[in-house]
């Protein structure tokens, strides 16, 4: 199940950068929605169903099943859902551009200092997996650095910041 969680956690983030890059520019507000509901509210709830329902399963596909407690697996899971819930408020209640963007941009940075943190593990020869290299460091920073450009763009549409 937890590999199953992964594997439609980054068909979601996939979804929302390529319908968020297909409407920035045109439409950035609608680009930074999807984008929003895509990489914070459902990959956020499936990292959260991932790490804190599934958390056993989802500790060995981490190559990290000798916790003795769910802690780590928990409190990871619960920042997970806290930004898929600050992301649902942002959309739900039209919280504008500046809230979203505050949203992707603080997810953005948590996942890729995750993806960071992969890497090292993975050219430390702590876990030399396929998937540790593509999925968990390259994937996830690359979608992060997209992530960062699409926010960056809608603020910049909106007059927000120092764009």
């Amino acid at each position: 199940m937890a590999r199953l969680l992964m594997i439609l956690t980054y068909i979601a983030g996939a979804v929302g950068i390529g319908l968020a890059f297909y409407e920035v520019g045109a439409d950035s507000k609608l680009a930074l929605t999807m984008l929003t509901i895509a990489y914070a509210v459902v990959m956020g709830v499936l990292s959260w169903v991932r790490h804190v329902l599934a958390w056993k399963e989802d500790a060995a596909r981490l190559d990290v099943a000798d916790q003795p407690t769910p802690f780590f697996q928990w409190e990871v899971g619960f920042a997970n859902g806290a930004f898929a819930l600050a992301g649902l408020l942002a959309v739900v209640f039209d919280w504008g551009v500046g809230a979203m963007a505050a949203v992707v941009l603080g997810y953005a940075m948590y996942l890729l200092q995750a993806a960071l943190l992969n890497g090292r593990r993975y050219f430390s020869g702590q876990s030399r997996t396929p998937a540790r290299l593509w999925g968990s460091f390259i994937g996830n920073a690359a979608l992060a650095i997209m992530v960062g450009v699409v926010a960056f763009w809608a603020l910049a549409d909106a007059g927000l910041g120092p764009f």
